[in-house]
């Protein structure tokens, strides 16, 4: 089993990269339309939370114009590509750095809370970081049905190690599913919900988020003797199968306004 933290050695620094952007390519659509629901005004000061390669802070400061400013934060700042003038680019550990209260119009989290062990404390500083009258996006997965789809073997067993976060005991894989609860918790006002799932293909944006990560966490399962180096042969070969056609995760995106 993967039972250290997730990071990244600096010769695979390219390869994260290209994830982060095929995560971006199958997710940002449907992420923005929930940003437009909301409504972000230009001279607006947002917050992009693990921005990873930096595609939502993009289109965040499109939104905001040159008169506002998006702070696009990542504890590890090596995947992010150049941005805007009115983005600010910091590096940041949610848990440990300040994150100035009452300061932001909009805040985003994606895909963020659900790897963090103290995300419950986490998510109080994103409160408490909103301006009153603000608003804060997290969206974040339930994995459940995910892990479970019938798929070939030996791709179903490595499938459902990632997917139900048997490896990664700090990890709540089906986070997404208590965040409404979280939120009425915390007193945000006028909660919305959206929840989408989709199809993976390998190949497209859609499945090479997923399978880039398994790619990369394949030896170590072998190292642990989890599964045979042959196995993970054949695993490669069976997620990336031309006519392989599969579900993808339910992320669900819970909004709300602070008071």
């Amino acid at each position: 089993m993967v039972t250290e933290r997730y990071e990244v050695p600096d010769d695979e620094v390219a390869v994260e990269q290209e994830r982060l952007r095929h995560l971006g390519g199958t997710r940002d659509r449907r992420t923005f339309r929930i940003i437009d629901r909301i409504g972000i005004s230009e001279g607006s000061t947002c917050l992009e939370v693990g921005a990873g390669a930096g595609t939502v802070s993009r289109g965040l400061a499109e939104r905001v114009g040159p008169q506002g400013t998006v702070w696009s934060i990542d504890q590890d700042l090596r995947f992010h590509d150049a941005m805007p003038a009115n983005v600010d680019i910091r590096q940041l550990d949610l848990v440990s750095d300040t994150i100035p209260e009452s300061s932001f119009d909009f805040i985003h989290a994606r895909a963020v809370l659900q790897h963090i062990p103290e995300r419950e404390a986490v998510l109080d500083r994103l409160v408490v970081a909103v301006k009153p009258g603000g608003w804060l996006l997290v969206e974040d997965s339930d994995m459940r049905a995910f892990a479970e789809q019938p798929l070939p073997e030996p791709f179903a067993t490595v499938h459902r190690i990632l997917a139900s976060g048997a490896g990664t005991p700090w990890r709540d894989p089906h986070y997404g599913t208590r965040l409404v609860a979280h939120f009425g918790e915390r007193s945000m006002l006028d909660i919305g919900v959206d929840g989408a799932t989709g199809l993976m293909r390998p190949g497209e944006s859609s499945g090479e988020w997923w399978f880039l990560a398994i790619d990369r966490v394949l030896p170590h399962l072998v190292e642990a003797s989890t599964i045979t180096a042959a196995q993970a042969d054949r695993c490669r070969e069976q997620m990336r199968a031309p006519d392989l056609v599969m579900l993808g995760p339910l992320m669900l995106g819970v909004w709300g306004r602070r008071d």
